[in-house]
């Protein structure tokens, strides 16, 4: 089962999300994401087996306690056919938090990308011309959980199903 780990947006963002979905698609073309398949991913897992799975969300539970509080939306752009928005200035402390977890997933044998983290959503795909990098309006969005995530890859783009989640601790980071 292909699987990643990400932060699913609160109802109260999408509203915002949407808005800037219509912005850019008619900057950019492409297809809108569904509000359902929206999500900051963490970490991209690959393929697992049950018990490669079941160890990624060990240390997924382990790790939510001090998931960082919140980070800013500001900015968006394109690479490889999507449109995509994010903090126009990574948070350290995500960054060193996405690390942290990487570094545990590969200590139980699991096979993690080692490329810098990136924090993005995906909010266009099959653009028809690239999006230029851009400021948008400021978006809070609060991490309150850590998710386990399949994907399942269709003729229309891949598909997303909640597996499992863990909350933050009120109060951590």
């Amino acid at each position: 089962m292909r699987a990643f780990l990400a932060c699913l947006p609160p109802p109260e963002c999408l509203a915002g999300l949407q808005a800037w979905q219509k912005r850019l698609r008619r900057q950019a073309g492409g297809r809108a994401l569904a509000a359902a398949q929206l999500h900051l991913t963490l970490v991209f897992l690959g393929e697992l087996t049950p018990l490669r799975l079941q160890q990624a969300a060990d240390c997924a539970e382990r790790a939510a306690a001090n998931l960082p509080p919140a980070i800013v939306l500001n900015g968006c752009g394109s690479w490889g056919g999507i449109g995509w928005c994010g903090p126009a200035h990574p948070p350290p402390a995500l960054r060193a938090w996405v690390e942290t977890l990487k570094t545990e997933l590969r200590a139980t044998g699991l096979a993690i990308e080692t490329q810098s983290y990136h924090p993005h959503l995906t909010l266009l795909r099959r653009l028809a011309r690239p999006l230029p990098e851009q400021a948008l309006p400021p978006l809070a969005l609060p991490l309150e959980e850590v998710a386990l995530l399949a994907s399942e890859l269709r003729a229309d783009g891949a598909r997303h199903y909640r597996l499992d989640g863990w909350r933050r601790q009120p109060g951590a980071s």
